[in-house]
């Protein structure tokens, strides 16, 4: 019963306003030509699918990268920690509380076994500079993604209570070239990362396959991985290879998606009614996911009565949504 309850409810999660997203990707000092040719297709690509199938809006996604001469309709401004202060200002000035902020960085990480810092063009802010410029901006949901050599080092500093932060290294010290960027923008494209088959991505499952990829990646090619991403969405600061109950980790990366909301809800406009059940079916899905990580705190019986409690709720709410965003 409870596995049929699960199966159904997966259907008609939903995310953060439509209008209330943003994205700001920065590829730093890349150095090198051809790394430079890499992360500008990553960026395209990424954009691609934001502002594409994830209907994130125009205007509201912000480019940063070394050189914007090399695509000028793509890249609005150069990767300098001046410019990146003034995107989040910008955004700041524009974003609501309930609004989700999607952070990616790629490029290059420097490591000096105290400190993390983000090489840009020009002066380097470091983890804790770096936070205060993000969370500058009053939204209450941030996806971190930075995958970056050397990421794990900032990982500490940028976790917070309600904050998603990915980091493609464990550690400072994997300083290696990464890969975990391209494969996370490869998760979004075309739903590849859809592993329950919902028609949607969450961050958990980008994470998930991206990390996934990485290992592939140095599997074929004989080669010792150097780098293995992690997950922190509990505000801990320490992040986790294999997010689950057990250590506490991915519940909020499970609940939460970059796009418009469940494909079914997308389709037309809500009314205020269809509005107040999406929302109650958003609250019910994350009750679910919190009951299972507290599950190893209460008796089976106690866990099994609270879920499926709220596994028929969510049923009855995504039955009425179906049933009113159905065409006629």
């Amino acid at each position: 019963m409870l596995a049929v309850c699960l199966c159904i409810c997966a259907s008609v999660a939903v995310a953060v306003d439509q209008n209330g997203r943003w994205a700001i990707l920065v590829a730093g000092a890349s150095g090198d030509p051809d790394l430079q040719k890499l992360y500008l297709q990553e960026l395209k690509d990424l954009r691609a699918t934001l502002q594409g199938p994830l209907q994130i809006a125009f205007d509201h996604v912000y480019v940063l990268f070394d050189d914007p001469s090399k695509d000028p309709a793509l890249v609005q401004y150069k990767s300098t920690r001046e410019n990146l202060e003034k995107v989040c200002h910008e955004v700041a000035t524009r974003a609501g509380k309930e609004d989700l902020v999607f952070l990616f960085l790629e490029g290059h990480g420097s490591y000096d076994q105290s400190s993390y810092k983000l090489n840009l063009v020009g002066p380097d802010p470091n983890a804790e500079e770096l936070a205060a410029i993000l969370y500058s901006i009053p939204a209450q949901h941030f996806v971190v993604v930075n995958a970056t050599s050397g990421s794990g080092a900032s990982l500490r500093s940028l976790s917070r209570k309600g904050t998603i932060v990915i980091s493609a290294t464990k550690s400072g010290s994997e300083r290696n070239q990464t890969h975990f960027g391209q494969f996370f923008a490869e998760a979004l494209k075309n739903n590849n990362a859809d592993s329950d088959k919902s028609g949607r991505v969450s961050v958990l499952e980008a994470f998930s396959y991206a990390a996934q990829k990485v290992e592939e990646h140095y599997t074929k090619g004989g080669e010792l991985q150097t780098e293995h991403p992690v997950l922190d969405d509990n505000g801990d600061g320490q992040g986790q290879a294999k997010p689950a109950p057990e250590n506490g980790e991915g519940s909020l990366a499970r609940t939460t998606y970059l796009d418009a909301g469940s494909p079914l809800l997308a389709k037309g406009k809500m009314t205020p009614q269809e509005q107040e059940l999406a929302k109650e079916a958003q609250s019910l899905e994350q009750q679910v996911e919190t009951l299972k990580y507290a599950k190893t705190r209460m008796s089976e019986t106690k866990y099994e009565k609270k879920l499926k409690t709220l596994l028929l709720r969510l049923a009855q709410v995504n039955a009425k949504l179906r049933k009113k965003v159905a065409p006629q």
